[in-house]
C-alpha cells in the first residue's frame, strides 16, 4: 500500500512538473496543445471503452477470470478496428475544415495516436488490477501516468526534447509498453488457445451481455469526462493560442485538488458505497455522508493551499501573476472542489444501480452547460472559459444530487 502511494504520489508531481517544463521550454502554445492532448486522451479513454470495461473487469475480478480473459481478447480487434475509423474520420473532417479544434493541435495525428494508445493502455492497466495483481498492476500505472513523464521533463529542461512531437512520442511509447507488459501477465494466467466455432459463439455471447449492462453508464461516464473539458474545446476556435496555453496550465494546477481528493477519499468511497448498498439504507447514508464530508474536507484544504502557493506555482513557469490570472486560478479551484465532492455523488449513483437514472442526469447537466459555454466562451477572455467550466461543475454536482434525492425518495416510499 506504501507503495502504491508513493508511486501515485510521484505520478502526480511528474505530471504537474511536465506542464511547467513545457511552459519554460517551449511556451504556452506548447501548453495549450499539451493540453488539447490530454483532453481528447481522457475524454477517448471513456469514449473508446464501448461500454464494455465496468462489467469486464468486474467479471475478470472473479474466481475464474479465464472467459472474462477470452472476452478481452475478442475485444482488442474490435477496439483496434474502432480506434482506425474514429482516426480516420477525425482527420479527413481536420482535412476539410469541419473540425475547427484541429486548428489549435498542429500535430492532429500524433494526437489521435496518443489518446488511441491511452486509452488501450487504461484498459490493459484495468485487466491487471482486475485479475489482483497488484504490484504489476501499480508499476504499469506509474509507467503509464509518470514515468514517461519525468523522462520528458529531463529531456526538456536538458534541451534534448525542443519539439512536441518527442513528447507525444515518449507517451505513446511507454502506453505500449505498458500494453504488451499485461499481456504477457495475462498470457501466462491464461494462455491463448485456437477457438473452435462454439467458443467463438459463446465469447459474442458474453460480448452482447457485458455491453448490454454497461451501456447506460458508459453514455453518462462520457457525458461526465466531456463536461470536464468542453470548454477548452470551444475556447481552443477562439482565444489565442498563448491565452489557451495559460488557461490549461492553470486549470492543470487546480485539478490537482480533484486528483488529491479522489486519490486519498474518492478511490475507495466507491467499493464501500456498493457494499453498503447491500446492506440497510441507514448504513448507506452513513457512509455517503462521511465520504462526501471527507472529500469536501480535504478539497477545501488542498484549494486553499494552491491558492497560498499560487505566486510560486506561476513564477515556475514564467508567468507574471495579476488580478485576471489570480481570479480565473480562484473559479477553477471552485470548480475543482464540486467537482470532488462530484466524484462521490457519481460513486453513491452507481453504487444505488441509477444506471439509466446517471445517463439522464448526464444528459441534463450536459444541455444545461454547453449552450452557456458556447455563449460566453467566443472573443472573451480567459476567466469566461474558467467561469464555463464552473458553470458546468454546478450542472454535473446538482443533476446527481437530485438523482440520489429521487432514489432517496423511492426508497422510502418502497419502504
Amino acid at each position: 500500500m506504501l507503495l502504491r502511494l508513493l508511486l501515485r504520489s510521484v505520478s502526480l508531481a511528474a505530471k504537474f512538473g511536465l506542464t511547467i517544463a513545457i511552459a519554460r521550454a517551449l511556451g504556452f502554445a506548447a501548453v495549450g496543445e499539451y493540453g488539447l492532448a490530454v483532453a481528447v486522451s481522457v475524454i477517448a479513454s471513456k469514449l473508446l471503452g464501448l461500454g464494455f470495461s465496468a462489467e469486464l473487469n468486474r467479471r475478470m475480478s472473479g474466481t475464474q477470470p479465464a472467459p472474462a480473459i477470452d472476452t478481452a481478447r475478442a475485444l482488442r480487434m474490435l477496439y483496434a478496428s474502432f480506434y482506425v475509423i474514429a482516426c480516420a474520420s477525425l482527420l479527413v473532417a481536420a482535412r476539410c475544415g469541419w473540425f475547427p479544434v484541429a486548428s489549435a493541435s498542429p500535430h492532429l495525428g500524433l494526437v489521435l495516436v496518443v489518446a488511441a494508445s491511452e486509452h488501450y493502455a487504461l484498459e490493459a492497466n484495468t485487466y491487471a488490477f482486475s485479475v489482483h495483481r497488484m504490484r504489476p498492476g501499480s508499476a504499469m500505472l506509474f509507467l503509464r501516468t509518470g514515468g514517461w513523464a519525468a523522462v520528458a521533463i529531463a529531456g526538456l529542461l536538458g534541451g534534448v526534447i525542443a519539439d512536441m512531437r518527442l513528447v507525444f512520442l515518449l507517451w505513446i511509447l511507454a502506453n505500449a509498453g505498458v500494453i504488451v507488459w499485461a499481456w504477457t501477465l495475462l498470457g501466462n494466467i491464461k494462455p491463448h488457445v485456437t477457438h473452435d466455432a462454439d467458443n467463438i459463439g459463446r465469447v459474442t455471447a458474453r460480448l452482447w451481455e457485458t455491453w448490454k449492462t454497461g451501456a447506460p453508464v458508459y453514455i453518462g461516464g462520457v457525458l461526465l469526462s466531456g463536461l470536464q473539458y468542453a470548454e477548452r474545446f470551444v475556447a481552443s476556435t477562439s482565444l489565442p493560442a498563448a491565452e489557451l496555453g495559460r488557461y490549461v496550465f492553470a486549470w492543470s494546477v487546480a485539478n490537482s485538488v480533484q486528483t488529491i481528493a479522489y486519490a486519498t477519499v474518492g478511490v475507495i468511497a466507491g467499493p464501500r458505497l456498493a457494499r453498503a448498498a447491500g446492506g440497510s439504507t441507514d448504513e448507506w447514508r452513513r457512509v455517503f455522508r462521511q465520504s462526501l464530508g471527507r472529500t469536501l474536507a480535504i478539497g477545501v484544504v488542498a484549494a486553499l493551499a494552491m491558492a497560498f502557493g499560487s505566486p510560486l506555482i506561476f513564477s515556475l513557469a514564467h508567468e507574471a501573476i495579476s488580478r485576471t490570472s489570480l481570479g480565473m486560478f480562484a473559479v477553477l479551484l471552485l470548480s475543482f472542489v464540486l467537482r470532488s465532492a462530484g466524484d462521490i455523488l457519481w460513486a453513491a449513483s452507481v453504487s444505488l444501480k441509477a444506471r439509466w437514472g446517471l445517463m439522464a442526469a448526464m444528459c441534463a447537466a450536459a444541455s444545461a452547460a454547453l449552450p452557456f459555454s458556447l455563449w460566453i466562451i467566443p472573443g472573451r477572455s480567459a476567466i469566461q472559459v474558467a467561469l464555463a467550466h464552473l458553470l458546468a461543475s454546478v450542472a454535473v454536482l446538482a443533476a446527481l444530487a437530485w438523482m440520489i434525492s429521487y432514489l432517496s425518495r423511492r426508497e422510502k416510499a418502497n419502504v
